[in-house]
């Protein structure tokens, strides 16, 4: 959010803000007025009059619309929204115990009906979200793109904890793997492990949102979704994301360091966990392949390791990503 759109944050739209804003800036004036400076027909006019009506930023009369003073609405507007929001959860609670009462058991999951559905959960999350986020990805699982949820700078500015692993397959796409660097720079802790089974996120440990790709007699490919509430498979889950976090390799920001040698071993070494391909690697720092090979050996003498699999172990061990 800019500060020139705090009540779009709000759900206002455009038009509408720009018009309260305006009033802030003229005071009081008859309907026609306004609808003439912002230039909104009587159609637009009469829907950012009912915006700002209803949020309890102006007073509409005869003679004119008034403007309410901003923080005397918009106070009166959280409240309202908060008492919505208890009675929200309340409902349901109730409903979900007269469903499981009907149906002689808990509700424990809800599949969603659409990836549409997912998405909306999903991208949902970063504002449920208290205190912390737990999540495993293959990425998208309905396109070939990958992207940075919404709202997760947001909602890690404000003091959640992500820690997220994904799966090498995901990484081995350089733009992705940037948009994970931006993440980690933002303040996620992220790991890699070379075989994720399936996307899952987990919030607050108080539900979780499951994912993963099926294929029906049709051929194409469907994703199917859930939503898990506290429960034991809830519990199951959250022990089966700490078992993978403890095995995977940590992925690093490419943070300064003391030399440009050090820096550049620990970009090679996070690539390398993510599971890149020399010649990927190579593109990214504008070398040979075979230089990247000599790099890695050198490396692997430094650290005692046999194999690349143990670097990214002992540079773990170390530290060093």
């Amino acid at each position: 959010m800019t500060p020139l759109e705090p009540l779009r944050a709000l759900g206002l739209s455009e038009a509408a803000e720009l018009s309260y804003l305006d009033l802030m800036e003229t005071g009081e004036c008859p309907a026609a007025e306004l609808g003439s400076r912002r230039m909104l027909d009587e159609a637009g006019l009469n829907q950012v009059l009912a915006e700002l009506e209803s949020a309890g930023l102006v007073r509409l009369r005869a003679d004119g619309i008034v403007p309410v003073p901003p923080r005397l609405a918009l106070e009166a507007l959280a409240e309202r929204r908060s008492r919505e929001a208890a009675l929200a959860r309340e409902s349901a609670e109730i409903l979900s115990q007269l469903w499981a009462r009907r149906s002689g058991r808990r509700i424990d999951f809800e599949l969603l009906p659409s990836h549409e559905a997912g998405r909306m959960v999903l991208n949902g999350i970063q504002g449920d979200a208290r205190e912390r986020v737990r999540a495993m990805t293959l990425g998208n699982l309905s396109t070939e793109g990958h992207q940075i949820v919404d709202g997760l700078f947001d909602a890690l500015a404000r003091g959640v904890r992500y820690e997220v692993i994904y799966g090498a397959h995901v990484l081995e796409d350089l733009n992705a793997l940037h948009m994970v660097q931006r993440c980690v720079e933002a303040g996620e802790k992220a790991r890699v492990f070379a075989h994720v089974p399936m996307n899952l996120t987990i919030v607050d440990d108080r539900w979780a949102l499951v994912a993963a790709r099926r294929s029906p007699a049709d051929g194409r490919p469907r994703v199917a979704a859930v939503v898990v509430h506290d429960s034991p498979f809830l519990t199951g889950l959250v022990g089966f994301f700490d078992a993978f976090w403890r095995m995977a390799v940590p992925i690093t920001a490419a943070s300064p360091a003391d030399d440009g040698t050090s820096r550049e071993s620990k970009q090679l070494l996070t690539y390398l966990a993510a599971g890149l391909t020399d010649e990927a690697i190579a593109r990214e720092f504008g070398v040979s392949e075979r230089t990247v090979a000599r790099r890695i050996s050198r490396l692997q003498e430094l650290l005692g390791a046999q194999t690349r699999f143990q670097l990214g172990l002992q540079a773990a061990r170390q530290g060093w990503i």
